[in-house]
């Protein structure tokens, strides 16, 4: 079990820290402004079906380029069975699962109206999308394998003693464009950043049904 104390900070860090990561499409553009999410804390019950309680955090960072492109980055660290003991500095906690998404597009962005500090950007559609998936494989859509298709394939189902979920053998490797389209916004995605204090209010991401 690792230090839950330290995979929270690291949590809250990990955006941030993957900025040398995100140049995508805009590996020559100047880096226009960077901003940070809170992090939202989330709990879901498992029981009756599963013996089992998490406790996830997730944190997103936007990085805006001068040539009016994106990249937003979404990092989540989940635990269960988390306690905390009232009375000493005792904690325990099992690791989960723990990601990096990476979405990377064209975008919009203007001075509010009302208020010079706020930036009101409007994210399109995904033209790219990298992952990093708790420490078991990687994806990037613009430079795809066989591989990395094979990772992706919906389970057919999920094991009712463990809720883990069952592989589909038999089914094709997705191809990068399938995969993408899996990815992309349900509309355009509207964040309002503050220049000021370089965040912005945590946006909770929808997702249009691949085709």
């Amino acid at each position: 079990m690792k230090n839950l104390k330290a995979m929270a900070f690291a949590t809250l860090a990990l955006a941030s820290l993957s900025l040398s990561a995100c140049n995508g499409s805009a590996k020559e553009a100047k880096i226009k402004g960077i901003y940070l999410s809170p992090a939202e804390m989330s709990y879901s019950n498992m029981r009756p079906q599963y013996n089992y309680y998490l406790t996830t955090f997730t944190q997103e960072e936007l990085t805006l380029f001068e040539n009016n492109t994106y990249c937003l980055i979404v990092s989540s660290s989940q635990f269960s069975a988390v306690v905390l003991d009232e009375n000493t500095q005792d904690f325990s906690g099992n690791e989960r699962a723990n990601y990096l998404y990476k979405f990377y597009g064209e975008c919009e962005s203007a001075v509010n109206d009302i208020d010079e500090d706020l930036l009101d950007v409007t994210l399109k559609s995904v033209s790219r999308y990298v992952a990093s998936y708790d420490q078991q494989y990687w994806l990037d859509t613009d430079n795809w394998t066989e591989e990395m298709g094979k990772k992706v394939i919906p389970p057919k189902g999920y094991d009712t003693t463990t809720g883990q979920p069952i592989p589909d053998t038999e089914a094709a490797p997705w191809s990068a464009k399938q995969y993408l389209d899996s990815k992309q916004f349900a509309s355009n995605v509207e964040i309002q950043v503050n220049v000021k204090t370089y965040s912005f209010d945590f946006t909770e991401l929808k997702f249009a049904e691949a085709k």
